[in-house]
């Protein structure tokens, strides 16, 4: 939503009391009638983003508004008026015509908002529309701002240095995330859920987020998108990839990736002045090529044909269809509805990790199906001059089914590669949320209060279980071919491992905003929120203590200067599928079969043999439990504390450079910790040995998830905009940043990294999200002739990642939590960077103006990554295989992935596109 702050001025510069002034919505028809204070102030909230018409009157003193103010609200924006009213004779000749309807979303940022106290980056429907897109998913321009960037997966956004998990993604006010992964709906399997043409405009919020949002412990992400008007306006574009003009990745290999995407969207009125439209939708066509390559080996070692033959191109087939409709309904002069639905249909063919290259045959790939619906309504009641009520109700649904190329056990080779079928294996879930949300926003003189509640009930299931198929584990490649494994694993379903049950939240905040002076406004708030959690035979701690007091200033001591200061508690929520392993691996529905505590498996899985094979029934002599997931009872959601300063400064009228500081430290993160160990011994490496004995003779590793990880994030932030002209712009970030943290998993299935549970501090470390300096660039230039060139350009310093033997030499079970040793002593946790990353894309474009107002054909030329960078990474896990120095991995420190054809940052790719727009 948005704001108007304003004064009421005679022709002298006198405030003006009990003026009437009418503000008019040119797209939708909505009015809001107020009159001005004693002092000739006045502020309206909770506007709709679009364009406005601003009228004013004095009926008893003979004033009115000689010509009517025209302005467009953005997201999140308070636009500040000076209102000057004249004598009536003035205004006899005066005619107003509104304003047409903006399809095409604002074209401009926003002005410094002088009131708010958060810090935020905002792009405008022109950036949207006219930036540089891989995937046409406005979600990738998130990281075009200071302070945030991707997350190793490309399925996330990380902000303030919390994990993607953490940060919560709104679209029209309504939470936007999946309550089972806690990430934004669609990011794990890069499904776009909204149509780009749909998108009026979005802002990143990365400190001083009020009361009123919650469930982040950073900022969050707030999309609007777009509304019908008076006039029927709409666009329709085809873009293609061809094949040929993909060039070769960063391992010299040939891709034949391509790419054929169509859509658009229309709006309207349903009856003039009364009711409105707008729908669109978009359907694409993806080959992604990527290639199974192992890893390369020592010079000598030949690679038998057998395994030479499984690598090859592998291309992953994607069909995605996304599809919105909005509806608004002016009910009378005090009430509007809005209505939205959105639908999404996901269909993927050898899925990949998002890298060109991987390590596993496509036995090792898998297919994804499902469909995702979200539905909402809201209803926005003026109550009075001085007091607007808005309830929102909201429904979504995804479902996800993602089956395995093949059910075969997995073959891990430390230093090569994988072969056979993944053993995390087939994946089937289903979120759905309903929300139920009330803001009572109301003005008294100086102050405005927001006072609400959010409630939302979210059942949801899921089935996956790793290893049902088997996993054997061997030490090298001579290994494999020799028939000796490592170890053997398997899990057995011995009961319902479908884990199904509910998330319910609540919330309740207040919001007070106080203009103590002209020049300094007050925020404060608090809010409340509570978890309940599913339960099972084994407890699992609900959460209601979620107290979260938000405090902030903003002060502008001249008229180009706003200074902020905030400072606030932020709790987020914890995902569903951290209390799935809990339920369905607890040591009831299932028994893990595992060759460290029972080598007798070996034998009887042919192990030694050229044969090795899965077992059909657990066998009667394992231990009843090699691995079991529990839960800690003081186990609670993750907490932040953030601090924020900044300086705004317009220098001339074109130039605005905003500096800052932020300082996070969030408490309570998730991590697991095997608690079914005794103390170790240090040997002279620096490693802990642990005995062989454990507590509890009866289970192997007993996984605990606890709320006792830590990090911090320190930050330096600089943006720059220079609005040249109306549609010429460059926008410029710069982040000096510290990242730390002693666990940085955010995966119920990923690593537990801790080398001694006994000794926690010794985590203490660079965390996996941490980039030191980030630079990103982007603009959008009006040339002569109608052409148009826009860059986009972004670059990183190298993350940490973390050097790892590959294999256990602790005597916990973990393979991949041993430090490799270096020079004699064990490595620090991430304590090795991986290569800095750059890309500069850039996308030209031709306008022709065609017959009819607004209407024009636009041909778009993409070039993605045009300086070739390579973009060489350690994975998703950023993690690299050192071994022992007596048994050395001959790829240790070399960074075997690189960001795929969909990715910022993959190889350099050509796309055309097409697009015919009227409005």
């Amino acid at each position: 939503m948005a704001s108007i702050t304003g004064d009421v001025v005679d022709a002298q510069g006198k405030p003006v009391a009990g003026a009437e002034i009418t503000i008019t919505s040119t797209d939708l028809s909505a009015k809001r009638v107020l009159r001005s204070s004693d002092s000739g102030g006045f502020r309206v909230q909770g506007l709709v983003p679009g364009a406005y018409e601003i009228k004013a009157e004095a009926k008893l003193l003979g004033l009115i508004l000689k010509r009517p103010l025209r302005l467009t609200l953005t997201l999140g924006s308070n636009t500040e008026v000076s209102v000057r009213l004249a004598p009536t004779a003035v205004h006899q000749s005066t005619t107003v015509h509104a304003r047409a309807g903006t399809s095409e979303g604002n074209t401009l940022a926003p002005a410094i908002n002088k009131t708010e106290v958060s810090q935020n980056s905002f792009l405008a429907g022109m950036t949207v529309t006219y930036l540089p897109n891989r995937d046409r998913d406005f979600s990738q321009f998130a990281q075009l701002a200071a302070g945030t960037h991707e997350d190793s997966t490309g399925s996330g956004v990380i902000i303030s240095g919390q994990r993607a998990s953490s940060v919560v993604t709104q679209v029209d006010g309504t939470n936007f995330d999946n309550p089972l992964t806690g990430s934004r709906r669609g990011a794990e399997d890069g499904s776009f859920f909204l149509p780009q043409t749909v998108v009026r405009e979005f802002e990143i919020v990365r400190s001083g987020v009020t009361a009123q949002t919650g469930n982040t412990n950073a900022g969050f992400i707030n999309v609007a998108t777009k509304e019908g008007s008076n006039k029927f306006h709409g666009e329709a574009f085809y873009t293609g990839r061809p094949a040929t003009l993909t060039a070769a990745d960063a391992f010299d290999r040939s891709l034949d990736n391509q790419q054929n995407t169509f859509g658009g969207s229309f709006g309207g009125p349903i009856h003039h002045d009364r009711s409105f439209f707008y729908a669109g939708t978009e359907q694409d066509f993806l080959h992604a090529p990527y290639y199974a390559q192992f890893e390369p080996q020592a010079s000598g070692v030949d690679l038998p044909e057998q395994l030479a033959s499984m690598q090859g191109q592998i291309t992953e087939r994607n069909t995605p269809t996304a599809g919105f409709a909005r509806f608004d309904f002016l009910l009378n002069s005090a009430n509007t509805l809005n209505l939205e639905f959105s639908a999404n249909r996901v269909r993927a063919t050898n899925i990949s990790d998002g890298s060109t290259r991987t390590i596993g045959t496509e036995d090792f790939a898998s297919s994804l199906g499902g469909q995702s619906f979200w539905v909402r309504g809201g209803l926005t009641t003026v109550v009075s001059s001085q007091s607007v009520n808005q309830f929102v109700t909201a429904w979504s649904s995804d479902h996800r089914h993602l089956s395995p190329n093949s059910n075969g056990p997995e073959f891990y080779i430390n230093g090569f590669g994988i072969l056979g079928g993944d053993a995390l294996g087939e994946h089937l879930y289903s979120a759905r949320r309903f929300e139920l949300a009330d803001t009572f926003s109301v003005e008294a003189g100086k102050t405005s209060v927001d006072i609400g509640s959010v409630y939302s009930y979210d059942p949801m299931y899921e089935q996956r279980e790793e290893n049902l198929n088997g996993r054997f584990d061997y030490n090298s490649l001579d290994d494999f071919l020799a028939n000796n494994p490592r170890r053997f694993q398997q899990t057995f379903a011995v009961g319902n491992t479908r884990f199904s049950g509910s998330i319910n939240e609540l919330a309740l905040f207040i919001n007070a905003k106080r203009d103590l002076t002209k020049h300094i406004v007050l925020t404060a708030g608090l809010r409340w929120a509570g978890q309940w959690n599913p339960q099972s035979a084994q407890k699992i701690p609900n959460d209601l203590m979620q107290w979260q007091p938000r405090l902030g200033l903003a002060w502008n001591p001249t008229e180009k200067t706003v200074v902020r200061i905030s400072a606030g508690i932020y709790d987020a929520a914890t995902p569903g599928a951290v209390f799935h392993r809990v339920i369905s691996d607890s040591g009831t529905n299932t028994i893990v079969a595992d060759s460290y505590f029972d080598p007798e498996l070996l034998a009887l899985t042919d192990a030694n043999t050229n044969a090795p094979h899965a077992l059909a029934t657990p066998p009667t002599l394992i231990q009843s439990h090699a691995l079991v997931v529990n839960i800690d009872p003081g186990f609670r959601n993750p907490s932040s504390a953030q601090v924020a300063f900044s300086v705004d400064q317009q220098f001339l009228t074109k130039l605005e450079i905003n500096a800052g500081y932020l300082h996070s430290a969030t408490w309570r993160l998730q991590r697991r910790l095997d608690e079914n160990l005794n103390p170790p011994t240090v040997n002279a490496d620096g490693i802990p040995i642990f005995p062989s004995v454990r507590p509890n003779s009866a289970v192997g590793r007993d996984l605990v998830n606890q709320s006792s990880a830590h990090s911090s994030y320190n930050a330096f932030l600089l943006t720059a905009t220079s609005q040249i002209s109306r549609r010429t712009q460059l926008v410029a970030n710069y982040t000096l940043s510290q990242t730390r943290d002693d666990d940085s998993s955010n995966d119920p299935y990923g690593i537990d990294s801790a080398v001694n549970p006994f000794e926690l501090q010794q985590e203490r470390a660079f965390s996996s999200l941490d980039e030191r300096q980030t630079l990103n660039l982007e603009a959008i230039f009006n040339l002569p002739l109608g052409f148009k060139c826009n860059p986009l350009f972004v670059t990183h310093s190298g993350q940490p990642y973390n050097p790892i033997i590959g294999f256990d030499t602790q005597n916990d079970a973990n393979d991949w939590n041993d430090r490799a040793v270096i020079n004699g002593v064990m490595s620090a946790r991430n304590s090795m960077r991986q290569p800095a990353f750059s890309d500069l894309d850039l996308r030209v474009v031709k306008d022709f103006t065609l017959k009819g107002e607004g209407h024009h054909l636009d041909l778009f030329l993409d070039v993605f990554n045009l300086a070739g960078a390579e973009n060489r990474n350690f994975g998703a896990d950023a993690i690299s295989l050192f071994g022992l120095p007596s048994q050395p991995v001959f790829t240790a420190g070399q960074p075997q992935y690189a960001p795929g054809v969909t990715r910022i940052g993959g190889p350099r790719e050509v796309q055309f596109t097409a697009r015919l727009v009227a409005f």
